[in-house]
C-alpha cells in the first residue's frame, strides 16, 4: 500500500483539555501531520467540522457543556452516508458499557490517556488508510456505474433506431415519410403531459405511440394501399393489425417495446367495450387510450382514403360528441383544452429526431 500524503491529510481534534490537544498535536507534527485544527469546546466541533471537513477526529468523551456522544450524534447528522470519516475517541474511561455506547454512537476506535506517542500516530494512520480504502472502492464504484450508464445510454439508442426504421418501415407503402405516426407520438406527448403523467411515462409515449401502427407491415397491399371504403371482410382484414403489431413486439423485457406493444395492441379499443378487442373504459391502459383519442383526431384532420377530412373545428366536435363513448372522457377534456390552446400546432408535422431526442 501507498504511504499517504501526510501534506493533504486534515485532523480535528477536539478535548477540553489545553495540555492534551497540545501534547497530541506535538506527537502529530512530529510524525507528518501538519493541517491540524484543535478546539478546546466541544460547542465548535460541529462548525469547525463543516469549515474544515477533515479526515479524521480526535475526540474526548468528557467535556463540559456536551460530551462525546453528543458531538458524534451531530457529526453523523453531517457526514454523508457514502463518505467514511474515522471517530477516534480519546479517552481515559474505557470500561465497556463506555466502549459499547461508544460505538453505536459512530465510533471508530479508541485510544486511552494518558497518550503514547506511537499508539496515537498508528492509530490515526490505520484509520486514514481505511478511509484512502473506502475512497478508492467507491470511486472505482462511481466508474463502473458511469460504465453501465454508458453502455445503458448506448443500448437504449439503438433501440431507438431500430424503432425509428420500424416507423418507416411500416408506414413506408402509404406515408413514407411517417408523418402521421410521428404526429401521433407528439401530440400523444402533449396530452400525457396534459394528464399530468411523471416525466419518464411522457417520454416512453413520445417515443412508442409511433409503433401504434406497426403491424400493418403485414397486410396485403390490397388491403393497405386501396382508395376508397372498405369492405366488411377488408376491413375485418384491416383490424388484424393490432393483433400483428402486438406480436411484432412481444416477448420483450425493454420498457420501451413493452409499453409499444400496449399500444400497438389497444389504439382501437372504445371507452364503451365496443372496439377491436371488447375491452371497455380502464380495461385499456392509459396509453391505448391516449394514443387511441390522438390516432382518431390525426385521421380525422389529414387526408385518408377512408375518411373525408375535417377542419379542427369540426374534429374538435367530433371528439367533444363521442366523449364517453368512443372516448375516455377525462382525456377527451384535456384534448379540448390542449386544442384551444395549440390550435393548428397539433397538425403540424413532427420527426423522428424530435421525438427520440
Amino acid at each position: 500500500m501507498q504511504d499517504l500524503d501526510l501534506s493533504t491529510i486534515k485532523l480535528l481534534l477536539v478535548d477540553d483539555e489545553a495540555h492534551c490537544t497540545k501534547l497530541m498535536e506535538a506527537f502529530l507534527r512530529q510524525a507528518g501531520y501538519s493541517r491540524i485544527t484543535i478546539t478546546n469546546d466541544a460547542r465548535q466541533a460541529l462548525g469547525l467540522f463543516q469549515q474544515v471537513k477533515p479526515d479524521l477526529v480526535a475526540l474526548d468523551m468528557r467535556m463540559p457543556h456536551m460530551d462525546g456522544f453528543e458531538v458524534m450524534r451531530q457529526l453523523r447528522q453531517v457526514i454523508p452516508a457514502e463518505d467514511y470519516v474515522p471517530i477516534l475517541i480519546v479517552t481515559g474511561e474505557l470500561d465497556a458499557p463506555t466502549k459499547h455506547k461508544a460505538l453505536a454512537e459512530g465510533a471508530n476506535d479508541f485510544i486511552n490517556k494518558p497518550v503514547d506517542a506511537t499508539e496515537v500516530v498508528l492509530r490515526i494512520k490505520n484509520q486514514l488508510q481505511t478511509r484512502r480504502l473506502h475512497q478508492q472502492l467507491q470511486m472505482h464504484n462511481e466508474h463502473l456505474e458511469a460504465q453501465v450508464r454508458l453502455r445503458t445510454k448506448v443500448v437504449e439508442q439503438t433501440q431507438l433506431d431500430l424503432l425509428n426504421r420500424l416507423v418507416l418501415a411500416s408506414e413506408y407503402r402509404y406515408d413514407p415519410k411517417g408523418s402521421h405516426a410521428w404526429r401521433v407520438g407528439r401530440v400523444a406527448m402533449l396530452l400525457a403531459d396534459m394528464k399530468g403523467l411523471p416525466p419518464d411515462q411522457i417520454d416512453m409515449i413520445k417515443k412508442t405511440a409511433p409503433l401504434h401502427d406497426v403491424g400493418k407491415i403485414g397486410l396485403l397491399d390490397s388491403i393497405i394501399m386501396k382508395q376508397g371504403t372498405y369492405t366488411p371482410a377488408e376491413w375485418e382484414a384491416m383490424k388484424t393489425h393490432t393483433k400483428i403489431g402486438s406480436k411484432l413486439l412481444a416477448d420483450s423485457r425493454s420498457p420501451l417495446l413493452m409499453m409499444a406493444r400496449e399500444i400497438a395492441l389497444t389504439h382501437h379499443e372504445r371507452w364503451d367495450g365496443t372496439g377491436y378487442h371488447r375491452l371497455k373504459d380502464v380495461q385499456t391502459p392509459l396509453s391505448g387510450r391516449i394514443v387511441a383519442l390522438v390516432d382518431a383526431f390525426d385521421v380525422m384532420t389529414h387526408p385518408c382514403s377512408y375518411k373525408a377530412q375535417l377542419t379542427l373545428v369540426q374534429a374538435r366536435e367530433e371528439i367533444e360528441r363521442h366523449a364517453g363513448t368512443q372516448f375516455d372522457p377525462e382525456l377527451s377534456a384535456l384534448f379540448l383544452q390542449l386544442i384551444d390552446r395549440d390550435g393548428e400546432g397539433l397538425l403540424a408535422d413532427s420527426t423522428a429526431l424530435q421525438l427520440f431526442a
